[in-house]
């Protein structure tokens, strides 16, 4: 890929990265327009704030002139001491702005009409210092080793009237192990562990890492050498997307970095949609206690794994649903369904039976957006192995609840399954009753190899795939940077752009390629 060059990283991030000062000098500040579901049913607008020492909330003045204050929202502890979310419900098709001492934010009006231009973009994280290989985070996002910053401007330029980001935005706050020390565990030495996860399989290393285990290990323990921590998430999500959190609104999906055992503390104080401004008793939500009841940090009883033989405290979320004029959002929260083992199966089947109950209440057309792909091909060390194939499939967790509650296949106002958490982009189209998968999981996180492995003599031809979850599926897929451009059209149609950050074309899809017999996938490789 070709960058830009006519500025040096560090200069091009100054000089796109939007305003940042705010109260104290050189302190950080943002804002964004967010999606929620009120308890009436209907989508809500949020403005939110995140100000860098500040103690009082900004207001939020409105195009007309009216000024509301802003309120704060739970803070997770001390690691996010240096930052104030603050938050406002958000006038329809009226722009405003958040204003204090010393910032003002500019936010977009939010259209009532039916959206026309979606962007999605997917683990945008960087990296950094990790094994098996680091991924530089030098120049904010402008890079070519981490380009999130690039594609968060030429996402900007493409006036979306919705941003649907499919979750991973921390990495290189969120390592894979972490060393214990004695003043936490009280143990005579330090202690290694691997963070609680449930498969994070399509990193370019070929060993598999499943470190569900009996017990439950959290980088957020007491005592912790490495907790969730703002500074972090300012890093790697942030800074670098400063310019296209005031684009248009955003839709939030968790990913599994986002699991509180990982960056989950940040996740429900920063970006969550639940917010007491969504109605009555609702509430901001949050991680339980990463300690059994009864631990105390540096007295863990002897050779004891935390929470074993216990419920542990992932805490996933319902979902919920954005119906916004001719296509509706439904919100799954998968960040701990097992990529290559069942985990947690009762939990993901009452899910999908919300799924169908709200399916079956509207039969407007209807993307379902979760960061785990329900269908997905993967290196076969890291799935559900095809005995006759190089590859292998995931996500063994969803694809069960999806059996389980649709028997007969998703309803066919279904139009797409929207997610990231595989570091490339591949598009899949079936042979039957299967709405299309896509994945856009190449936001800037170091990139994998591209599976199925495209042939020598027909680099961009859908490769076909027998036995996909009981279908034959096409799929392509690229090894590229990317975010994708979606155009909506009539009867709940589709059109994209995949496009890379030097603003190229990568791949042109259409909703309507896949169907029996096509041999297509909703994508086409330029």
């Amino acid at each position: 890929m070709r960058l830009r060059a006519a500025l040096s990283p560090l200069l091009l991030a100054l000089a796109l990265a939007g305003p940042l000062a705010a109260g104290p000098a050189d302190a950080a500040s943002f804002a964004f327009v967010l999606l929620g579901e009120a308890d009436d049913g209907r989508p809500l607008p949020m403005a939110r704030a995140v100000v860098e020492n500040a103690t009082d909330c900004p207001s939020l003045r409105r195009a007309s002139g009216a000024t509301e204050a802003m309120t704060p929202r739970p803070s997770p502890g001390p690691t996010f001491a240096a930052v104030l979310v603050c938050e406002a419900v958000y006038p329809w098709d009226e722009a405003a702005s958040v204003v204090g001492p010393g910032l003002r934010h500019d936010l977009p009006a939010v259209r009532s009409a039916p959206l026309r231009r979606i962007l999605v973009v997917g683990d945008s994280g960087c990296a950094g210092d990790t094994e098996p290989r680091a991924q530089s985070c030098a120049g904010k996002g402008y890079g070519a080793a981490w380009p999130f910053g690039t594609l968060a401007r030429d996402g900007r330029r493409d006036h979306p009237d919705l941003i649907v980001h499919v979750g991973d935005y921390n990495y290189r706050g969120t390592p894979r192990s972490v060393v214990l020390p004695p003043t936490a565990t009280g143990f005579s030495g330090p202690l290694k562990v691997e963070v609680f996860d449930t498969g994070d399989l399509d990193d370019a290393d070929e060993t598999p890492s499943i470190p569900i285990g009996p017990g439950y290990f959290s980088q957020n323990v007491p005592g912790s050498p490495r907790p969730d921590n703002w500074a972090d998430w300012r890093d790697d999500f942030f800074a670098p997307a400063a310019r296209l959190l005031t684009a248009a609104p955003w839709v939030f999906t968790r990913g599994n970095h986002e699991l509180c055992s990982r960056a989950g503390p940040g996740w429900f104080y920063l970006l969550d949609t639940a917010s007491p401004l969504l109605g009555a008793g609702r509430r901001a939500d949050a991680c339980p206690p990463q300690l059994p009841p009864g631990w105390q940090p540096g007295a863990w009883p002897p050779f004891a794994r935390p929470f074993e033989g216990l419920p542990f405290p992932t805490e996933p979320t319902l979902p919920w649903r954005l119906r916004l004029g001719g296509l509706n959002l439904i919100v799954l929260d998968s960040s701990d369904a097992g990529d290559q083992e069942i985990y947690s199966p009762q939990h993901y089947a009452a899910i999908f039976r919300r799924v169908a109950a709200m399916l079956a209440e509207d039969d407007t057309p209807t993307w379902l957006v979760t960061h785990r792909p329900i269908w997905g091909v993967v290196r076969k060390s890291k799935g559900i192995a095809d005995p006759g194939a190089p590859y292998a499939f995931i996500n063994v967790t969803q694809q069960q609840a999806v059996a389980t509650v649709f028997p007969k296949g998703m309803p066919a106002h279904v139009g797409a399954i929207v997610s990231g958490h595989m570091h490339r982009f591949q598009a899949i189209g079936f042979d039957g009753r299967r709405p299309p998968q896509l994945a856009i999981g190449n936001g800037g996180m170091e990139l994998s190899q591209t599976f199925p492995v495209p042939s020598r003599e027909h680099p961009r031809a859908p490769i076909g795939v027998p036995a996909f979850d009981g279908l034959t599926g096409w799929v392509v897929g690229l090894s590229d940077f990317g975010a994708l451009d979606v155009t909506l059209q009539a009867g709940g149609a589709w059109t994209g752009r995949l496009f890379s950050p030097s603003g190229a074309t990568l791949a042109t899809c259409d909703s309507r390629w896949p169907a029996p017999g096509s041999s297509r996938p909703p994508c086409a490789l330029e």
